[in-house]
Parts: C-alpha cells; structure tokens; sequence
C-alpha cells in the first residue's frame, strides 16, 4: 500500500485562520521544506514524502549505504504521476483538504467534518481541556497528580484574580497553536502588566483563553497514541524530550534522562494505568467519530509542594504527529540500551555542510544487525541552503 506523506507542521495555524487560502511566513515554509524528508521515518520505501526541495543524492546514500532504503521524494506537479492509497499529513487542516481533494480516498480518510466551525473547536485546545476534565474523574495511579484543572477564562480581571492564587506564576494558552507558539508565561507582576496587550488582544480575538499554573518541572514528556480507522484506541509508548522555558521543543532523548530515571516507580504499570484511563476519556469524547491517526500528549514531571516527584499526564493533546511519534519511530533503527539524542538546529547560509563534515568525522556511525550503536546521523539534509537540519546522535 502506498501512502504519500505531508510536512505541514503549521496545520494549527491553518485550522486558526479558518480558511483555505492560508499560507505560512517565509520563515515557517523555509522551516516546512528543509524538515519535511523528517516524514521518512514515519514511511518505507514503497511511500512517497511531498517535498519541494531538490533531495541530495549524498543523503539518501549516507542510509542506502547503511542499509535503510529511504521512501521516494516527489514536488507538487509530479501527484498526477503516482498513486497513492492515502494521504498522511503531519496534521489535518480545511487547506490539505482542498489541497488534495483529488487525491482523498473518503473511505479511508477521516470524516469529512470540515464544514462550518466544528473542526476548528475539534482541533483547538478546549479538547485538550475536555480530556483533563473528564482524565481527573478516574481513580489515578498514586504516582500521577493533577494538583489544579485547567480553566477557560474570558476577561483580563479573571487573569488576575487566578494570578494571586498562584506564587510561582501562571502560563495562559489561546486555543489554537501548539509546539510552543500561543503560550505566556508570567511569573510575576511586571511581566503581568506587559503582557496586558497581548491578553486584551486574544481575548478579543478568540473570546477566551485557558490558564493553568506554572508548574515546577522536571523533566518534559510525551504518551503516544493511535486512534485505527476501525475507532480503536492504542497506546504506543512514552518519549522523553526538553522544551525550552517557553515550551519550545529542544531535543528527544532515545533513552531515560539522568534527572528523572531515578524518581520513577520501580514497574510500568501506572504508564499503563494511566494510558488506559486517557484511552477512556477519549473515548467517553468519542473523539474517533471525527478522527483517526496519531495523537501526541504532551505530559511533564513535576516537583510537588512537599518536594516529591509526581507525573502530570495531560499538559496538551495533540491530534496529529507530533515529535514524539517520530522519536518512537527512530528508536526502532537504534540499538537497545543505548543512550543518545536526537534535535533540530538551525544554520546561517552555508553552514551546515560544515557541520555534517565535522560531526561525521568526530563521530562516524557505527551499525551492527541494522542497529545504529553509535555514532552521528542527519535525519534531512545538510546543504548549502539548508536553513534548518535535525540530525541525532548515539554515544
């Protein structure tokens, strides 16, 4: 079966915007192009990844001579030349749908919800917010914690009173956009008052935003999920990655990070527990009514009030791909027990060749049985226009 996979990591903005014409800035289709080959592990060879950048003939023979055939790259004007049992975007958004309306297969897509305002509600974070509330109704494993529900507010005095209530600050969420974007954080009354614009001007334009408190974090996380076209739920697993202090993603870590690996119980069984309690909640939303793929929960440790280690399972739901799943897709082609990372930089003109000579040269990949053991790898391309490149690393 053949799919054909599409980068469109500003679908969020898209579903934002509301209408079929939206395009992304110059910056973030820069970002789209160079990244976009990333979708190659989510695919095999027999796939087809939409990108519109010339593939150099030196990556896809940096895998192919490491023995992982890579799937074939095609740019917009060469879709008539294939066949394609299904579209795979990185999110769904009303602009993929009239992009590809030729292409979908409406047995095999999702339901065709995109009329009126339904899906934009779907795919903003008042689902994320739904599922909290609906998670905080189960019996939770003793090592998890929700120590305060998200709430919806509609009014600059509302962001104050909750501001008291709250010492080590407050981070307000507008209801589309994710991956860091549409995030304040303010953790005291200087940067409560400069942020004031900026809250007066979301609310007016989506009517309300959601606050939550700033937590004391230890180590950032993410449960992956899977929603089959049959409307069966799967857990997959559970990633470890850094966000930066503004929730900008950093960096996925292939194993346990140093910080947090000695906090943890000593079984799995409340990342079951509690994955099974998410898979209820989201079916008491009967989210696979309108949905079915990839969804990525963003979840963190956090530091309670009495100095323990709790795990906060529902920051943000993403109903999409995410990094995560890419994360759990890698670790299949890296050696068990094995430590190592995997990020996205980004580089002025000119140069990335650099650095993919010395990283490749100070650190040469090493495979054994089909294994990555050691060793750097590009994950995209590393040319002289390269802007963007994620590359990862096992040591």
């Amino acid at each position: 079966m053949a799919n054909l996979f599409v980068y469109n990591p500003t679908c969020d903005m898209a579903v934002e915007n509301g209408t079929n014409s939206f395009m992304p800035s110059r910056f973030l289709s820069k970002f789209e192009s160079d990244i976009s080959p990333l979708m190659a592990l989510l695919a095999n060879e027999e796939n087809y990844i939409l990108n519109e950048n010339p593939i150099s003939e030196s990556f896809i023979e940096f895998w192919k001579k490491n023995g992982i055939p890579l799937p074939t790259f095609i740019k917009t004007n060469e879709l008539s030349n294939i066949s394609a049992d299904n579209i795979i975007p990185w999110g769904w958004s009303q602009v993929i749908v009239a992009k590809f309306a030729k292409q979908l297969n409406t047995d095999k897509q999702p339901p065709i919800f995109f009329e009126g305002n339904d899906y934009r509600n779907f795919f903003s974070r008042q689902t994320s917010l739904q599922l909290c509330v609906e998670l905080c109704k189960r019996k939770l494993p003793a090592f998890v914690s929700i120590p305060t529900l998200p709430q919806t507010i509609s009014s600059y005095s509302d962001v104050h009173t909750l501001f008291s209530h709250h010492p080590d600050g407050i981070v307000l969420k507008t209801l589309w956009s994710s991956s860091g974007r549409g995030l304040t954080f303010i953790r005291n009354n200087k940067q409560l008052q400069n942020a004031g614009n900026w809250i007066n001007a979301q609310l007016k334009k989506h009517g309300s935003l959601i606050i939550e408190p700033i937590y004391n974090k230890v180590q950032d996380a993410s449960l992956q999920f899977n929603i089959t076209k049959s409307g069966d739920y799967e857990f997959l697993g559970l990633n470890y990655f850094d966000a930066d202090q503004q929730g900008h993603f950093n960096k996925e870590y292939f194993h346990i990070p140093e910080q947090i690996i000695e906090q943890l119980p000593s079984n799995d069984a409340w990342i079951n527990q509690t994955a099974n309690f998410i898979i209820e909640s989201m079916q008491t939303l009967k989210l696979h009514k309108n949905y079915f793929g990839p969804i990525g929960i963003d979840v963190m440790f956090i530091k309670s009030e009495t100095g323990d280690i709790k795990f906060y399972p529902l920051v943000e739901a993403n109903l999409r791909c995410n990094m995560g799943l890419i994360n759990l897709h890698l670790k299949k082609r890296i050696a068990a027990k094995t430590s190592g990372t995997w990020q996205i930089d980004q580089f002025k003109e000119g140069e990335a060749p650099a650095f993919y000579d010395a990283q490749t040269t100070k650190h040469p990949l090493i495979i054994k049985n089909g294994k990555i053991t050691k060793g750097f790898f590009p994950l995209t391309p590393f040319e002289n226009n390269t802007r963007f490149a994620a590359w990862g690393i096992v040591y």
